[in-house]
């Protein structure tokens, strides 16, 4: 684990940020240009790890890949090779979604076995029983899943999901599009990141019925035609979430440019509202008001028990699962009793032993529930490594701005596959973080963490 912040806590945040793109929208569009016949133009890509690993594995293929500024365009025409390198494919997870474009190109996919935050299993099963219901091949070989699409034609098919998987929703969608056949999912995940791929999908001549709902039906369409992809995805809610929470812990005003989105935000901010946050929205923009007092409405919260609130993560419009870390700091301090419960990970809580360290009171019940108790804890700082999950690493990222302490937080380079450049972005608002111990990576011209008009973005390419 690379990397190293010190933070000295205790001073309020205040100012206007401009969250990052949804990177989960990003990683599920970036496997489009495969199915693409000519450049596709992919505009104001951020510069995270996890962008530059998709941008590796393209030039592994051979893939023309041009860099103007915050722009990239992809040429896949001379790509031969259906097989996902595995030492980049196991850097992360998302290589996974290349699964769905290679089979519809060339009728076979190979991936590695995939990497990524350590939350648990998170095995392929769901994405293996889809394509075998739509009577492709799949087995191991060579330490490869090899996806072979089914001989004689591809039928028109439905796929029950056994589970509302995000990334096997992408990748059926996907492979549906590029192929001439009609799929129906149901059960699909409607985060707002599916959409965001399902409107690209669109924009490229596939046919889709079901946007937004678990019932969603894809009818063939691109055609492999030279094309400029114009894709910007929405705003990260699950950032825009990340500046809320940073806002009640430091008793700050944060400023949230564009955060006004009716349609993805509404739900998340109901709940923090139940914590005690005041939300405004100012024509595009969210003010995330912290300077009052963290409290649980407890009267608003379904229960786990007698007396005993309860926020559970479930699929969208549920809440999202890579909210919850932050939520379980802010409820360390907060007046009320609470417990967080992440069944979709074996180890999605785990972080909270690092919490404990730094001064909270968490009783873990077991591995998928904690429960914050009643007092607001304070935390006192100190050094801590937390496990190898983003969003493990900004909930004690978060924490550590609460109080006046020193805190050493330790792995905090696995944050930049999602956030290009926190320590500008918060220094913006008045945090004091410093990096202790730098980990080389390449990095290019653009964008220096700031937007046209000065603020911070996070989204910039560096």
């Amino acid at each position: 684990m690379n990397g190293t912040y010190r933070i000295v806590g205790g001073h309020r945040l205040s100012g206007t940020v401009l969250p990052i793109q949804n990177k989960n929208s990003l990683m599920a569009a970036l496997p489009v240009a495969v199915m693409c016949n000519g450049p596709v133009r992919f505009r104001d890509l951020p510069a995270t790890s996890d962008v530059e690993t998709f941008l590796s594995i393209y030039r592994h293929w051979g893939a023309v890949v041009e860099e103007d500024g915050c722009d990239v365009t992809i040429d896949c025409r001379p790509v031969t090779s259906y097989r996902v390198d595995a030492d980049l494919g196991s850097r992360f997870r998302a290589p996974v979604l290349f699964a769905g474009p290679l089979l519809a190109r060339f009728g076979v996919a190979e991936l590695p076995m995939p990497g990524g935050c350590r939350l648990g299993q998170r095995a392929l099963e769901t994405h293996i029983a889809a394509f075998r219901t739509l009577g492709a091949a799949v087995e191991e070989v060579g330490g490869y899943l090899r996806f072979t699409a089914p001989r004689g034609g591809r039928p028109s098919r439905t796929v029950w999901l056994p589970e509302a998987s995000v990334t096997a929703t992408e990748n059926i969608a996907m492979y549906a599009a590029g192929t001439g056949t009609t799929v129906e999912i149901i059960d699909a995940a409607c985060e707002p990141h599916v959409r965001d791929l399902l409107d690209l999908l669109c924009d490229q001549g596939a046919q889709i019925a079901g946007i937004n709902t678990n019932r969603v039906t894809v009818t063939g369409g691109i055609d492999g035609r030279s094309t400029t992809v114009d894709f910007r995805p929405s705003p990260d809610h699950v950032d825009i979430s990340g500046f809320i929470v940073a806002a009640g812990m430091t008793g700050g005003r944060i400023r949230i440019r564009g955060a006004n989105l009716p349609d993805i935000m509404t739900g998340l901010i109901d709940w923090f509202e139940r914590f005690g946050i005041d939300i405004t929205p100012d024509g595009p923009d969210l003010i995330a008001d912290g300077t009052g007092e963290l409290f649980l409405n407890a009267e608003l919260l379904p229960s786990a028990a007698d007396g005993l609130p309860k926020l559970a993560v479930r699929p969208w419009p549920g809440f999202p699962t890579d909210v919850l870390p932050v939520m379980v700091s802010l409820a360390c301090k907060m007046n009320g009793r609470i417990l967080f419960q992440n069944w979709m990970y074996e180890h999605g809580l785990s972080f909270v032993h690092q919490l404990n360290q730094l001064g909270a009171d968490i009783e873990v019940i077991d591995s998928q529930r904690v429960v914050v108790p009643e007092e607001p804890a304070r935390f006192r700082g100190g050094e801590v490594t937390p496990p190898e999950v983003i969003q493990s690493v900004k909930a004690l990222f978060l924490a550590a701005l609460a109080d006046p302490a020193e805190t050493v937080i330790h792995g905090t380079d696995i944050l930049r596959r999602r956030y290009p450049d926190v320590l500008t972005v918060y220094r913006s608002l008045g945090a004091q973080i410093e990096k202790v111990r730098a980990h080389g990576g390449h990095r290019r011209n653009g964008h220096a963490g700031l937007s046209a008009a000065g603020l911070p973005i996070a989204g910039a390419r560096l």
